[in-house]
């Protein structure tokens, strides 16, 4: 639905808005000056974002989705238009009141992850904490502990990030986003730096904790993303928009044909593994992540659906009898 279309149903006081979207970016310009020339990076954006999205805003290098992706974070003022953020325009704030809102409520995962080369992956998830100064050392490294855990590397906690793969940095990368529990989370080439494999296991890894609540958005040129996403927005030229096949984009058409055979594949192992365990199981009630724990994790890191969503359709499509509800697949034995 566009802006204009929304106006009638919201309240516009000052510099804030009322309305059903986590973000909403209003008519939004972004001009650079270089040397004597003013170059347009946007020019003209409306855009609309409910809580628990995960947009993906996709064109080709220089498109503006970058310069769109900073302003939204609070990196950088525009030049004409509005940000609204739970309702507050925050391209009125100043700069100390932006470096609370990004503190308190914006996540990055930067193309090149920006860790800190001297010090370890624990430490460098701790970052955000130290600047929001509310739990003590210890609690810090409780939670930055827990982080690195969910990202699968908490036996990596003490290795700086020249020991590190790329994916590894990667994902030390997205554990410190989630330092300071955001509740928006912006990504700028999450697998630009990647590998198509690695590249895959970390949109499975987003797509995961997408589902915890966050809104996501991630500006790419790889058109994998898609697939991972709740939606896509394309931008071209600083414009956002429809119905063009956009070039330049990471994929090409073989290497998605090549992807999906690959994720198909490992998707009829994943089924494999879980009716064995539902074969041997002698119980009624199975937790998700006791059949995810079930699949290896190299088979689990490149599926091309989350596995809650692979059990329900493992019962649409009757090769399980049972129902899945709360993340517990109840099995009907026929007893």
């Amino acid at each position: 639905m566009l802006l204009s279309e929304k106006k009638k149903e919201r309240t516009v006081e000052g510099d804030s808005i009322h309305t059903e979207y986590k973000i909403v970016v209003d008519g939004l310009h972004k001009t650079y000056l270089m040397g004597a020339n003013a170059v347009s990076a946007l020019r003209g954006v409306d855009l609309q974002i409910k809580p628990g999205e995960f947009v993906g805003l996709m064109g080709p290098s220089g498109c503006g989705k970058t310069t769109l992706l900073n302003l939204i974070g609070g990196l950088d003022y525009p030049s004409k238009g509005k940000i609204y953020l739970d309702g507050i325009n925050i391209a009125a704030l100043n700069e100390n009141q932006l470096a609370d809102l990004r503190r308190d409520k914006i996540g990055y995962v930067f193309q090149f992850y920006n860790l800190l080369p001297l010090l370890t992956a624990i430490e460098n998830v701790m970052i955000p904490m130290h600047f929001q100064g509310k739990l003590s050392k210890r609690a810090k490294r409780m939670k930055a502990m827990e982080l690195l855990r969910l990202v699968k590397l908490d036996d990596r906690a003490d290795h700086t990030p020249s020991e590190l793969s790329g994916g590894e940095q990667q994902r030390v990368a997205i554990a410190r986003a989630f330092a300071n529990n955001p509740s928006i989370v912006l990504l700028d080439e999450p697998t630009g730096d990647l590998d198509s494999k690695t590249g895959i296991e970390i949109l499975n890894l987003l797509r995961d904790l997408n589902r915890k609540g966050a809104t996501f958005i991630s500006a790419t040129h790889d058109a994998a993303v898609s697939e991972y996403t709740s939606r896509v927005v394309h931008v071209l030229d600083g414009k956002i928009v429809t119905g063009l096949k956009i070039a330049g984009l990471k994929e090409t058409e073989e290497m998605r044909r090549t992807r999906i055979e690959h994720q198909e594949k490992n998707k009829e192992l994943a089924e494999g593994k879980i009716l064995n365990l539902i074969k041997d199981w002698s119980g009624t009630e199975i937790k998700s992540n006791r059949i995810k724990a079930a699949i290896p994790g190299e088979i689990v890191g490149q599926l091309p659906i989350h596995i809650d969503d692979l059990i329900l359709e493992m019962i649409e499509k009757d090769k399980i009898k049972g129902k899945f509800e709360n993340e517990i697949l109840y099995l009907d034995k026929g007893e």
